[in-house]
């Protein structure tokens, strides 16, 4: 399964994506939701706001709605795609329903958070839907993340800040 953390999607799936997505190497478990009870153990290779990519030892169908374990986090999703890579499967899942531990609404994401968020780098999958969540209800982080994003990606400006969501009118 290493090898499959290693693939890169074509570009013809990355001009599709509206969506910055974040790598990961975090263990999940998965469970069909009308098929057998047995769980799936795979990978998350990357995670969206709405989807993540699983490396999986089988292949599961697309359409089939799955519960994935990831930490303390249950998302509940469909499977949009399962392809063959590398004697493996990778397997697309659209987040339907994201059920997690109570967040700290009333703390600000810290700086390291923010910055490795900002290069698309170095956060597990709850953080960084951690970091989705509290972007989209607060102001003063989204505008920290901007001043970051611009001094750590000056190439990029404008990009991710399109997946972020509904912007408030100024």
């Amino acid at each position: 399964m290493a090898a499959l953390a290693h693939s890169i999607p074509s570009e013809q799936d990355a001009e599709r994506r509206s969506e910055a997505r974040y790598p990961t190497q975090d263990p999940a478990e998965l469970e069909l939701l009308n098929g057998p009870a047995d769980p799936i153990y795979g990978t998350v290779l990357d995670v969206s706001r709405s989807g993540l990519r699983v490396a999986l030892a089988q292949r599961i169908d697309r359409g089939e709605q799955v519960k994935v374990k990831l930490h303390d986090n249950v998302i509940f999703g469909e499977v949009r795609y399962c392809r063959a890579v590398s004697g493996a499967f990778q397997a697309g899942i659209k987040i339907q329903d994201l059920v997690r531990p109570s967040i700290r609404d009333s703390q600000h994401i810290a700086d390291d958070p923010l910055s490795l968020y900002a290069v698309g780098k170095g956060l597990s999958v709850p953080e960084v839907i951690d970091v989705r969540e509290h972007l989209v209800r607060c102001d003063a982080c989204r505008h920290r993340l901007a001043a970051k994003e611009a001094m750590l990606n000056p190439y990029t400006q404008g990009k991710r800040r399109r997946s972020l969501g509904p912007q408030p009118r100024a």
